[in-house]
């Protein structure tokens, strides 16, 4: 069955190329539609993020063997040559006949006058004995400046490893990029209303499970391998949400605790929101606005199921036009911006982002970012605090959004150091100077995020 497997991949892999569709909602869907064991469906899974995740270096190996430019190619030759080569270059115990052999065999299928091309191809990669890694090394070093090679070498457009670096300095920014390449881990938020994380590493350790205490957050698990969680008892009866460690440090932030009143700006599928809504006092409440209805459902659904529902409402609004409502200005305690962003530090979870993404979309986010922290200054009441956060990387969304905003707020708002409010293990090794901290993926393996806490004066 593992042709099976192959055949599946490359179909995903040819969906996202040729029609723009996200690389998990097309894999979601074709393992939803093809029974698969567990084996197979672990290999489709590897090939359709590693190949995405990997295309550029993919095509820096590929290119020595072929006599034209890959950008020519057939795609659906092209997505072939790739997925192979990640085999071949990245997956040791897939034996390099057989490969190649179904690699011949799909071409034959869904594009016949390029089999032997295709096998050509691949058999002259397999001839050149020097490890992919020398191989990218020597493609690197020909490359026009440090950031091409860079990109070759880690697989990253330049325009993000150059954004990168401008954020975080060059070695820095290595490390970043090889972070971004490795497997994220499966972490855990605990239910802070419902139970302990005592209680729970020990619920899951008596099922056999690998569970540690986060090194990030004092409510995170970290777990050595996934699984379906959504049917295990402990996500059922409520106790734990899946949540990267470095997203459980935000709304911390806020202070909740000592809250009546929380208003989450952007709140998406609320994975935020519920975490406010598990440390609010008694009559406390957190108001989960979006301008996507399905996501609130979404979201009414998850508070109901961590038993919160009570304490959160839910509002269908552009966030921006919010401060036009009377009711609603100056209301809040604290108020949660989790802007809208590129996405630059969920590289490991969302490969394709890194291909999706372009500068001008930067320029554009950084624009509506300072449209919702303007609406957050004028909602937060005399005295609350405002945390803005991104999971992307980039001083553009990050710390100038933060320094344009402040300039036009004349004395009203006033930057508060966050780190005094993180977990001092995390507080130690944040990069950045400015307003803000950045939680970068090289550091405890999490996503990548910037956070910052403002307080309203007047």
């Amino acid at each position: 069955m593992t042709a099976r497997a192959r055949s599946i991949a490359l179909e995903v892999l040819l969906d996202v190329e040729q029609n723009g569709t996200y690389a998990n909602l097309a894999l979601q869907k074709a393992l939803r539609n093809n029974k698969l064991d567990p084996r197979d469906k672990a290999l489709c899974t590897e090939l359709v993020y590693g190949t995405m995740q990997r295309r550029r270096s993919l095509d820096a190996l590929v290119a020595p063997h072929c006599r034209r430019p890959l950008t020519e190619m057939d795609a659906r030759v092209r997505t072939l040559l790739r997925m192979t080569v990640y085999q071949l270059a990245y997956l040791s115990r897939v034996p390099a006949y057989a490969a190649i052999d179904d690699a011949v065999r799909l071409c034959k299928r869904y594009a016949p006058r390029a089999a032997g091309f295709v096998n050509a191809v691949l058999r002259a990669y397999t001839r050149d004995g020097r490890p992919p890694a020398d191989r990218l090394e020597a493609a690197a070093e020909q490359a026009d400046s440090w950031e091409d090679g860079a990109g070759i070498r880690y697989s990253y457009p330049t325009w993000v490893v150059r954004t990168l670096a401008d954020a975080l300095g060059r070695e820095r920014t290595e490390a970043v990029l090889r972070a971004c390449n490795q497997s994220p881990a499966l972490a855990l938020r605990v239910n802070a209303a419902r139970t302990t994380r005592e209680a729970m590493l020990e619920s899951l350790r008596t099922r056999g499970l690998d569970a540690s205490a986060s090194a990030v957050s004092p409510w995170g698990i970290r777990l050595s391998r996934g699984g379906d969680v959504e049917q295990w008892p402990e996500f059922r009866e409520g106790l734990v949400t899946v949540q990267d460690e470095a997203s459980m440090l935000i709304a911390p932030l806020l202070a909740p605790e000592r809250c009546e009143a929380v208003l989450d700006l952007c709140a998406g599928l609320g994975t935020k929101t519920t975490q406010i809504a598990e440390r609010l006092p008694a009559g406390g409440r957190v108001v989960a606005c979006d301008i996507h209805a399905h996501k609130l459902r979404l979201l009414k659904d998850a508070a109901g199921r961590l038993g919160v529902e009570q304490r959160v409402e839910v509002l269908l609004a552009d966030a921006r036009a919010l401060p036009e409502r009377p009711d609603l200005r100056d209301r809040f305690d604290a108020v949660l911006l989790d802007a809208p962003c590129s996405g630059l530090g969920v590289l490991r979870r969302r490969p394709d982002i890194r291909w999706r993404r372009e500068p001008k979309d930067v320029a554009a986010l950084a624009g509506l970012q300072r449209e919702l922290l303007n609406a957050a200054a004028a909602l937060v009441r005399p005295g609350g605090v405002i945390v803005y956060a991104t999971c992307t990387l980039t001083r553009a969304e990050n710390d100038r959004v933060i320094a344009s905003v402040l300039e036009g707020a004349k004395g009203t708002l006033q930057v508060e150091d966050v780190r005094p409010h993180l977990p001092p293990a995390v507080a130690e090794r944040v990069a950045g100077e400015g307003p803000g901290a950045w939680v970068t993926p090289d550091a405890f393996g999490t996503d990548g995020f910037f956070m910052a806490r403002l307080r309203r004066q007047v």
